[in-house]
């Protein structure tokens, strides 16, 4: 059983403590390609869309989804259900990282977090329902979104499947004690898509770049709660690995010292080497390109491209060390 950090710990990191990354949000430009590849190629499930919305939400079981992807604005708001305005034109304009997704064990250690949040006058964005949970969303230094949840339903099978209406409406943390019943699933149903190349076990982390390395440490660890748990200085430059409380994951957030910050890549990791293996052969008689591959102490990984030029990763983990200092300068942003 994997040990994790408790509500006793909330006074250190003084807000949020997520259990793990819950899943990573993508503005694409055809959500009907996007899909079709994260569905066909890397092998997620399609667990629910929201049309209104024009997004599709994607993953393996461990959450409600792994991957959310939305088509980009074109400068048109979206609305939730009860006309709040949850995607403003003036955002999502071209392909890339709409949000990160933290999970959290309870609506208790949510609503505290969010009222010491505006106790401190740290500046927050949207607080909503979508029916399956609670979030906030706050952006960190580099303007990345971050959305901070707890789950509000056990079952989210039983409310989210195919076509949904509008899930997301207004929530208000400051009229609510929040409930201690922590409601994610410690034995969830995982499932992959059948005859894709790709069996991902789960999302297990991103990578950021910034060339504020400093500062996002200092929010992804005082704000976002997560803690420090490797550090290296390559030819590359820094990176910095941070993870949540739930030690099956090695890490959930990798932020990558860089002269061209944003978003880096969703990664996902595979039950075993074996499950590599077998994608790269599929992937081969698919006639699928592998971008780039790296074999380093810790992982060995694939990495594909979407149809929108982001990358994603999929690789097993290894024995050795995080980043050995042996890595060739080409190989620094991929072995992170």
């Amino acid at each position: 059983m994997s040990i994790e950090t408790t509500a006793a710990d909330a006074v250190a990191a003084k807000y949020f403590i997520p259990r793990r990354l819950g899943h990573v949000n993508l503005w694409v430009d055809s959500l009907a390609a996007s899909e079709r590849f994260y569905n066909n190629v890397a092998g997620l499930m399609v667990e629910f869309t929201e049309p209104d919305l024009i997004a599709s939400f994607l993953g393996t079981g461990n959450t409600p989804h792994d991957l959310g992807i939305m088509e980009v604005t074109r400068g048109k708001d979206r609305y939730g259900r009860d006309g709040i305005v949850q995607l403003p034109g003036t955002i999502g304009l071209e392909p890339g990282l709409n949000h990160l997704a933290w999970e959290l064990p309870d609506e208790r250690m949510l609503v505290d977090a969010f009222k010491r949040l505006k106790r401190d006058d740290v500046e927050t964005d949207l607080t909503v329902d979508h029916q399956v949970a609670h979030s906030v969303y706050i952006f960190d230094p580099d303007g990345n979104y971050n959305e901070f949840y707890c789950d509000t339903i056990k079952d989210w099978r039983a409310v989210l499947t195919g076509p949904m209406d509008l899930l997301t409406q207004h929530w208000d943390p400051l009229a609510s004690s929040g409930s201690t019943e922590p409601l994610y699933d410690e034995a969830p149903i995982l499932r992959t898509q059948p005859g894709a190349p790709l069996a991902p076990a789960r999302i297990s982390h991103a990578v950021i770049k910034t060339a504020s390395l400093d500062q996002l440490v200092d929010f992804y660890s005082r704000i976002a709660g997560l803690k420090v748990v490797a550090a290296h200085r390559g030819p590359g430059g820094r990176a910095v690995y941070l993870g949540g409380s739930l030690n099956s994951y090695e890490h959930n957030l990798v932020l990558l010292e860089s002269n061209t910050p944003g978003y880096g890549r969703a990664c996902f990791e595979l039950a075993s080497a074996e499950d590599l293996a077998t994608a790269r052969r599929s992937l081969d008689d698919a006639g699928i390109a592998i971008a780039d591959s790296i074999d380093v102490p810790w992982k060995s990984s694939i990495f594909l491209v979407d149809p929108d030029g982001m990358r994603c990763e999929f690789y097993v983990r290894l024995d050795g060390d995080i980043l050995p200092g042996s890595v060739e300068k080409g190989a620094f942003e991929l072995a992170v």
